[in-house]
This record gives structure tokens, C-alpha cells and sequence, in this order.
């Protein structure tokens, strides 16, 4: 028999005909010394095979890659590698990790989530999001008396966007200090802060510090922010909240779980002599 892609059969394959149980009412469509090969075994593996490819192939094909496939897995009983402690060490893990993957997943899709929860996490989340979103402009210096003069020279009538370009030491500097539209949480807070208090067109009144420098800003513009409406993150909402019952479920576990732990616990690189955690650095 012809067969063309054995190798990428195999690669697959292993785990469609060796791994699937064999019931007596499926439908046969090969024999292998013995061994029956399913229509659910071709099928299985004509779907993983074209969702990777550019050009389907057709089912003989397929099937003949499934035939060399078990004469490999027949051949390879028979010179004993199934008797090697090397490959019992990784059938073993590799049973464990098929174990876990299909408890996991059908325990999961065994949670219920109720649309009261999903309404709760929805606003929870959105009580977190900004209700505002702001396009301002900003000149920043490495000094205060530098920035101080900046602002002196906008109150006489200077244009911002010229000596945003003249002396702004940051990278929106040669764009006249324009920083589009942003949310305060995506700013360091002092910039956010000070942002927040201001109006419409106005100007900092005095330089705003972090730790970029010292900044002299414009507010341009300020609109509502869009928020994502209820049906929209219901999926995302409903998965977080069954990743979080999962969690949940897996702690009662080893809660209830008679666990003894024999690894000897080890000191943190900055414990003291008297085994104590020292005391982290404040930031500034």
C-alpha cells in the first residue's frame, strides 16, 4: 500500500487509535494483523490533519498513514520498547496528563454559573473601570525651575505645542507633546491625578513630578468612556467566574487533604540572622 505522510501520521495518530477504546458497533475500515481501525479513528484524524494543512487530503490517504501508523506501533511491542522502564516512565506521564486534562475540562463544564453571578462580576468590574478617558499634551523637563519657566511662558501667550517641540525631553516631544486619548489608570499616578482635576482646555498651573521628570500639561478633550455592555463579556465574565469556582474546588481539596510536606524549608535570600524576614525597602 502507497502512503505518503506516515510520519505526520504517526506524530497524530498515536493518540486517535491507540488511545480511543473500541466499541464493537463502530465501523471498521481497516485491519492491521488483527487490529481493527475505526471510521471514528479515521475521522478523528482527518480533522486534526486539515485543520493544519493547506490542502486537505482525502480519507484513503489518511487511512493509509493510520495503517503504517499501527504496523510502527506493532513493531515497536514486538522489539519490547513498551518494556523499557524509560518509556513505561513516560506512558505513565503522559496517562496522567490525559487524566487531568479530561477531568479538568469536564469537571468545569460541569459548573454552574447563574446569570445573577455573571450580572455581579460584570458590575464589580465595570465599578473599577474610569468613567473618563482624556487627550492632553504635556512638555516635560528634568527640572522644576525649567518647568516653572515653561509655564511662565505659556501664561505670557506662547503656543504649547511649539515649545513642546523646542524643549520637551520626552518622546512625544517632536509630536508638540500630543499623548491621543488615554485612561488615568494607564498614566503614573500623579500624572492621572492631576489630569483628573483639571478642565477643558486648561493648563497645569504648576509642574506635575513622577518619576519621568517634571511635567507641564494641557488637557485637550475629555468623553465619557464606552464601557462594554453586559452580553458582550458574558463569555469572558462566565469563564472567569468557573476558573474561580475551580480554584475554589481544588483548595477544599487539599484542605481536606491529608498532606505531608517533607522538603526542608529554606531561609529568603534577605532573612536576618535570627531568621526573620528583613524589612523591604519603602518605596519612594
Amino acid at each position: 500500500m502507497k502512503h505518503t505522510n506516515y510520519l505526520l501520521g504517526f506524530v497524530i495518530s498515536c493518540s486517535l487509535v491507540t488511545a480511543t477504546a473500541f466499541a464493537k458497533d463502530e465501523k471498521v475500515v481497516a485491519v492491521v494483523n488483527g487490529t481493527p481501525i475505526s471510521q471514528d479513528a479515521l475521522d478523528a484524524y482527518l480533522s486534526v490533519v486539515n485543520r493544519s494543512r493547506p490542502s486537505k487530503i482525502d480519507p484513503k490517504t489518511a487511512l493509509d498513514d493510520l495503517v503504517v501508523t499501527e504496523l510502527a506501533l506493532q513493531q515497536a511491542k514486538k522489539d519490547g520498547y513498551d518494556q523499557r522502564d524509560d518509556v513505561k516512565q513516560k506512558i505513565k506521564e503522559a496517562s496522567k496528563k490525559i487524566l487531568l486534562t479530561t477531568w479538568t475540562r469536564e469537571k468545569s463544564e460541569a459548573i454552574k454559573v447563574s446569570d445573577d453571578e455573571i450580572k455581579a462580576a460584570y458590575d464589580k468590574q465595570m465599578k473599577d473601570q474610569a468613567t473618563d478617558e482624556y487627550k492632553a499634551r504635556h512638555i516635560l523637563l528634568k527640572t522644576e525651575d525649567e518647568a516653572k519657566a515653561v509655564i511662565k511662558e505659556l501664561q505670557g501667550g506662547a503656543d504649547f505645542e511649539k515649545l513642546a517641540k523646542e524643549k520637551s525631553t520626552g518622546p512625544s516631544g517632536p509630536n508638540g507633546g500630543d499623548l491621543g486619548w488615554f485612561k488615568p489608570q494607564t498614566m503614573v499616578p500623579p500624572f492621572a491625578k492631576a489630569v483628573e482635576s483639571m478642565k477643558k482646555g486648561e493648563v497645569s498651573k504648576e509642574p506635575v513630578k513622577t518619576s519621568f521628570g517634571w511635567h507641564v500639561i494641557k488637557l485637550e478633550d475629555k468623553r465619557p468612556v464606552k464601557l462594554p455592555d453586559l452580553n458582550t463579556m458574558k463569555p469572558q465574565l462566565k469563564r472567569m467566574l468557573v476558573q474561580e469556582k475551580m480554584i475554589a474546588y481544588i483548595d477544599s481539596l487539599k484542605d481536606s487533604a491529608d498532606i505531608k510536606v517533607m522538603l526542608p524549608e529554606t531561609k529568603s535570600a534577605d532573612a536576618g540572622k535570627d531568621g526573620k524576614k528583613g524589612e523591604a525597602k519603602k518605596a519612594e
